[in-house]
């Protein structure tokens, strides 16, 4: 069993290597050996291994053999199956939400979306884009919905990093997305379901349309 203090560092060594990945440091193949990864970032063995599990369970890590790990590689019928769960979960949470918006979620939403128009780097890119999303569906209060958007999110951002469609599409995106926020702030609830499902299909669109 892991204790409270392994389970700390292995919380903080999943952001870490979450970051690496994503940033584009760790490449998709890319082994992942834990001797290496224990000494670069200071913890023991046991903390490590529940680290990559965890990103195992993102679908950033993928085991190999008995011990070993490495940086998944992306395939068209992954990122299919995570595009198809997103249109089905976050329409749901967006429903639940919009009863509950208040005037800080569409401040905390905006403020996403301008940090974003002025960012280039990949991995900051993805974080502000889930910010903004986040914002829009935590309101919903449904704890188990929302950590299961995080992690289709944070599987979807890598697939969008590695291809880069998440720089090509960026001012579409964008757009899209004020498009979203103001049908959420006119509480009108088709307009903003609608807006949601079409940016999806059109970012998964994208991702189809450039090479891994």
């Amino acid at each position: 069993m892991i204790s409270d203090t392994e389970k700390t560092q292995s919380e903080a060594a999943t952001d870490k290597i979450r970051t690496l990945i994503l940033s584009g440091t760790y490449r998709p193949g890319q082994p992942l050996r834990q001797e290496a990864l224990s000494g670069h970032l200071s913890i023991s063995r046991t903390p490590l291994r529940h680290a990559l599990q965890s990103l195992a369970e993102e679908g950033l890590v993928e085991a190999v053999g008995f011990k070993g790990a490495r940086v998944a590689q992306p395939d068209p019928e992954m990122v299919r199956d995570l595009f198809d769960m997103r249109l089905l979960l976050e329409p749901l949470a967006l429903k639940s939400a919009l009863e509950h918006h208040t005037k800080l979620d569409f401040a905390k939403a905006e403020m996403a979306l301008d940090a974003a128009d002025a960012e280039r780097d990949l991995y900051k890119l993805s974080q502000l884009n889930w910010e903004f999303h986040h914002a829009l569906y935590h309101p919903s209060g449904r704890r188990t919905l929302m950590r299961t958007i995080e992690h289709l999110n944070r599987a979807s951002a890598f697939a969008e990093t590695i291809a880069k469609s998440i720089v090509v599409r960026s001012e579409k995106s964008a757009a899209e997305h004020r498009e979203l926020l103001q049908a959420c702030r006119n509480a009108d609830a088709d307009d903003a379901i609608d807006r949601l499902t079409e940016h999806l299909r059109l970012a998964y669109r994208d991702i189809q349309n450039t090479e891994y």
